[in-house]
């Protein structure tokens, strides 16, 4: 069945939605379940003992017992001239990133029996066209070259509110480290950021939200809304403006992910491009063999971005391959197992006939030119 996908990663977990095609058009998102216990998976890697990756809640159970070898936080590291480094291997933090968002379209494909059509990933608001580079080279590495990267904050709009008629308004994305506080307009060419605030604590997040909307000209009342994402507290008293809450806010950022990849439409290589997109899309990755040159840096700028020679096998492609080693388990089994049995076979076979003269000395030489072959011995 043809679907679209939507995948957040936040900084300690992955939520994912859909939406499936109902025949005149696209559903409304539904959460795809990638835990063990609920739709929401931890945002982690584990390299086991046989150098192979296991992702979200299996990962983080795995790491229990050898939290050395547990990877968490690294979506926000996206960008840092310093690579997450177990084990002894040293890992891009983009290519991890993929690792969990083949993860998630695996889970996705298995639920719908094919790929998504289209496919969005959110990113943290604050990052610049750099930390979207090395992401986006990541994904196309690991196979997504078509997938588009959201701002986390505008895909939480796009869960409630469409960009039109020239509003603002606000979103409250709370996390462990406090809330990122965004205020975001509509204009022409969709939702725009207008200024974003993090580490807000998250009884004053609601507020604060009032407060740059006030710094922006726009008044508390005159705001579309205000969504409510993550781990929200309760909801505050009467607002001035109505406030979006779902009963899970945690699927939020992944439901308008979802919404905006059913609003997509992809162009061919070289074909126009919608305003659809371009009012939601961050950027499309690059269809051309030589990628730009990054010319923005982020705060901590990297030196290099491979200052020192990296081991075999640390690309986003190569640690595909090795997120699933039961399968490469039990081909290394069966092809021991079917070489024993032949083996054991002709033993068998040869054990009851004795001594046996020894084959005639071979005449399959090669003819001389011209020359007719007139028995089957003399073909090779």
């Amino acid at each position: 069945m043809p679907y679209v996908l939507g995948i957040d990663i936040a900084s300690t977990r992955t939520t994912a939605a859909t939406c499936a095609d109902q025949g005149e058009g696209w559903g409304m998102p539904e959460p795809l379940w990638l835990g063990a216990h609920g739709p929401a998976a931890a945002s982690a890697v584990f390299l086991d003992d046989d150098g192979y990756l296991l992702t979200g809640d299996a990962a983080l159970e795995a790491g229990r017992s050898a939290p050395a070898r547990l990877l968490t936080g690294f979506h926000e590291r996206v960008g840092d001239d310093v690579p997450v480094i177990v084990g002894g291997e040293r890992f891009p933090a983009e290519s991890l990133s993929a690792v969990l968002v083949d993860a998630a379209v695996d889970q996705a494909a298995e639920r719908f029996g094919e790929k998504p059509r289209h496919l969005v990933l959110t990113h943290p608001g604050g990052w610049g066209s750099f930390r979207r580079e090395l992401l986006r080279r990541a994904l196309a590495e690991a196979g997504f070259p078509r997938a588009a990267l959201v701002a986390a904050p505008i895909a939480a709009l796009h869960a409630y509110l469409a960009p039109q008629g020239g509003v603002t308004a606000g979103v409250c994305e709370f996390g462990p480290d406090g809330a990122v506080v965004t205020i975001a307009a509509a204009g022409i060419n969709g939702w725009q950021p207008v200024k974003s605030v993090e580490g807000v604590d998250p009884g004053e997040a609601v507020g604060k939200v009032f407060e740059l909307a006030h710094g922006a000209g726009v008044q508390p009342q005159a705001l579309a809304g205000i969504v409510l994402t993550g781990d929200a507290p309760g909801v505050p008293g009467r607002t001035p403006c109505p406030l979006f809450v779902s009963s899970d806010p945690v699927l939020t950022i992944a439901t308008g992910a979802a919404n905006i990849a059913a609003r997509r439409d992809i162009p061919q290589p070289g074909g126009p491009r919608s305003d659809a997109v371009a009012t939601v899309e961050t950027t499309l990755l690059p269809r051309v063999d030589a990628p730009e040159e990054l010319t923005e840096r982020p705060e901590r700028p990297p030196v290099d971005i491979t200052p020192f020679p990296l081991p075999e096998r640390t690309g986003a492609a190569k640690l595909l391959s090795r997120r699933k080693p039961l399968v490469a388990g039990a081909a290394v089994v069966v092809l021991a197992a079917t070489t024993l049995l032949l083996t054991l076979t002709t033993r068998e076979a040869t054990a009851d006939k004795g001594h046996q003269p020894p084959p005639a000395a071979s005449t399959c030489a090669p003819a001389a030119p011209g020359a007719a072959t007139t028995s089957p011995e003399g073909r090779c």
